[in-house]
């Protein structure tokens, strides 16, 4: 089992916007960064975005997984990178990239509409 280490609150949200700004530099959509700590307790963060194609998903996934290696932080478990749903998860950041009709179809932030939103 992997050691996880907690880092402080200051790190994940700076992380969490770095990889915000990293996926607009990339042309991801509509990105969203959301606080879900004070509305549920086994979830910090969410990053949500929109690729324009399976493709776009897998090179944004790809590109989120080499900036959270080269900070050290490891992913949780193995991710699916070809769906159009795809799931990264970095403990207290959990990154969520879609492709248009997916995340139409499943609309995570109205589900989380509670959430904080934080400016990147």
């Amino acid at each position: 089992m992997k050691n996880i280490i907690k880092l402080p609150e200051e790190d994940i949200v700076s992380f969490a916007k770095d990889c915000a700004r990293l996926f607009d530099e990339r042309k991801a959509k509509d990105i969203i960064l959301l606080n879900l700590m004070k509305i549920n307790s086994y979830l910090d963060y969410f990053l949500i975005s929109t690729a324009n194609s399976h493709m776009h998903c897998r090179s944004l996934a790809k590109e989120a997984q080499k900036f959270f290696h080269a900070s050290g932080i490891s992913e949780r478990s193995k991710s699916n990178l070809d769906s159009g749903w795809i799931v990264l998860d970095y403990n207290e950041i959990v990154i969520h990239v879609f492709t248009q009709e997916m995340r139409e179809y499943y609309q995570l932030e109205k589900l989380w509409a509670d959430a904080e939103q934080i400016k990147y």
